[in-house]
């Protein structure tokens, strides 16, 4: 199965707006490996990023200053997505994307569906973590994950190693995964908090 491992690195707005996406990587996988078609880029959230997401992420405000903003790389997002299975690692994640198109969308003069903004029409997005659970991983973090599957963590705080990351544990977590559909039937997550 093909299917891109996504990470998204994102900076809080504030508590009622959610966050804004500095990085975004995403990579295409297939029969457990990568195919070579990867999508990364660096985002200007067009807000000042706060001491706290610094540490977490190490990307600063001088850094992304000269950076696209996320309307200047959507298109080539969708088309990278479009009609594919997304793995992320939590759902906080595409929270975080699916309000960068929620706030593009609104800035766009109708019809934005015709301009394949409607993320749930783009793809199939799937969590890391919910799958985790499903097979019963005793942790949801991404580095307890790692270790149930003997998969080495992400090397660096960054998006492009963590999609890495995600795409080898979910080719690891497939045969688990196809185990339980075969006991339960079909696989269907909805979690707001992951």
């Amino acid at each position: 199965m093909a299917y891109i491992a996504l990470s998204i690195k994102s900076v809080r707005v504030s508590a009622d707006k959610g966050f804004r996406v500095v990085e975004i990587a995403g990579i295409e996988m297939r029969d457990g490996e990568p195919t070579g078609e990867n999508f990364h880029r660096y985002i200007n959230p067009d807000i000042e990023v706060e001491e706290s997401a610094l540490k977490i992420h190490g990307l600063s405000s001088a850094m992304l200053a000269d950076k696209p903003l996320f309307s200047e790389i959507a298109p080539y997002f969708c088309d990278f997505i479009r009609g594919r299975a997304v793995i992320a690692y939590k759902l906080d994640q595409v929270a975080a994307l699916e309000r960068e198109f929620v706030h593009l969308m609104g800035r766009l003069l109708p019809p934005w569906k015709a301009r394949g903004w409607d993320l749930d029409e783009q793809c199939s997005l799937q969590s890391l973590a919910m799958l985790a659970r499903v097979v019963e991983v005793p942790d949801d973090e991404l580095e307890a994950i790692c270790a149930h599957y003997d998969i080495e963590p992400p090397k660096s705080p960054g998006a492009e190693d963590e999609a890495k990351c995600v795409g080898a544990v979910y080719a690891a977590m497939e045969p688990d995964l196809v185990a339980w559909e075969r006991e339960h039937g079909e696989l269907v997550i909805s979690d707001p908090d992951n």
